[in-house]
């Protein structure tokens, strides 16, 4: 996604912009995303249709206790400071280095990406239909009383809420509203594992969503 005019285009031209290679000689990161079918899920402030595309990492890593793994999830885009933006239904693999470690990600996170590439999006756009039909909170004092009671501590509950205000012009009001907050303050986050503790909590609050 182009940031500066919001244009979609999935045939970008590749260059030293639009690519980097994480790798050492003891450690890797892969990303891919299929970015020619993209999956509409509702519409956007504007009316224009909410794109998200089925994404995956893979990394390993031989240092000390470090792990192998993989994460599937839907996300709608990626920018050249290689944030995900947007990412829903996040599912993650960690292998422990082991004896069988090799055999064991073969065994379990392949099939696992097989079966996430072959899926309907369908649950997961239902999903996203239902959470922004769950209205939870109609006041200033409804919004902090619901992050406060789930975790999130007062400061984040107001960047939480600001991030909203920001990116749709109102406050949030729905799950989904609240889900985009979070995941959007997660982005700011400068270490991958508060990153991924948070959007990890996002996922939660859009799976309680019945």
């Amino acid at each position: 996604l182009d940031w500066s005019t919001g244009v979609y285009n999935p045939d970008v031209e590749i260059s030293r912009d639009t690519t980097t290679l994480y790798a050492s000689d003891r450690d890797v990161f892969l990303f891919l995303v299929d970015d020619h079918n993209p999956i509409e899920a509702g519409r956007l402030p504007d009316g224009s249709p909410d794109l998200y595309f089925r994404g995956f990492y893979c990394w390993n890593s031989e240092v000390g206790a470090k792990t192998l793994g993989m994460a599937s999830f839907y996300l709608r885009a990626v920018c050249q400071n290689r944030n995900l933006w947007g990412v829903e239904d996040f599912q993650e693999i960690k292998i422990r280095h082991s004896k069988y470690a090799a055999s064991r990600f073969a065994h379990e996170a392949a099939p696992a990406l097989t079966r996430f590439a072959n899926s309907s999006p369908q649950g997961f756009v239902n999903g996203i239909k239902a959470a922004r039909q769950q209205i939870v909170a109609r006041s200033d004092e409804d919004r902090a009383d619901f992050l406060r009671k789930r975790g999130f501590s007062k400061a984040e509950s107001g960047k939480i809420i600001e991030k909203v205000l920001m990116e749709e012009g109102r406050p949030p009001e729905s799950i989904f509203d609240f889900v985009q907050g979070i995941t959007r303050l997660a982005r700011d986050k400068t270490q991958q594992d508060a990153r991924l503790d948070m959007e990890g909590r996002a996922k939660k609050l859009l799976d309680r969503v019945g």
